[in-house]
């Protein structure tokens, strides 16, 4: 993310959860008591209420994140078996992506779970003129699983998940 995007999202990105089918609240169903979440661009941290300890979030942009900080620069301290990328790792070019999805691939243990909430097009934020700035990243069903093929995933579901928005979940395989 760059400079303009992170600006644009810490002055005028507002969260979201209730118009979500599988990546909102719906998501709660999926965690299990023992499993420790990094939620990467956590935004003002909304899962922390409901999960406490159980869930750390990172994010460039807002105070409210356990640690603010980016994906790219982020080094763990402790060991997650869930991560969470609802909107975070949907931004800059194609090279940009790779580099974060080989971040998350290197951290990521067999039999580990990601959920995804991902753009399907260019600039889906009209209504403010600063998002003319963001580097949207169009996330499709066949890029799912042309990414979890190259970074050893298995796609386990890909839904529509709201308006221009796709739900998915990867399992890292061996």
């Amino acid at each position: 993310m760059n400079k303009q995007e992170l600006e644009y999202f810490s002055t005028h990105w507002q969260p979201r959860w209730d118009n979500k089918k599988f990546s909102g609240w719906a998501l709660l169903q999926k965690f299990h008591s023992e499993d420790k979440i990094l939620d990467i661009g956590c935004g003002t941290n909304p899962l922390k209420e409901k999960l406490g300890d159980q869930v750390y979030g990172i994010d460039p942009a807002f105070d409210q994140a356990d640690e603010k900080i980016s994906w790219e620069d982020y080094e763990p301290t402790q060991d997650f078996n869930v991560f969470l990328c609802l909107g975070s790792l949907n931004f800059g070019t194609t090279e940009e992506v790779e580099t974060q999805l080989q971040k998350l691939s290197n951290m990521a243990k067999t039999g580990d779970r990601v959920y995804w909430r991902q753009n399907t097009f260019g600039n889906d934020h009209p209504w403010h003129e600063d998002s003319e700035n963001v580097r949207f990243f169009a996330w499709s069903k066949d890029l799912n699983e042309h990414y979890c093929k190259k970074y050893n995933f298995t796609l386990k579901d890909i839904q529509d998940d709201a308006q221009n928005r796709l739900y998915a979940e990867w399992i890292k395989n061996d």
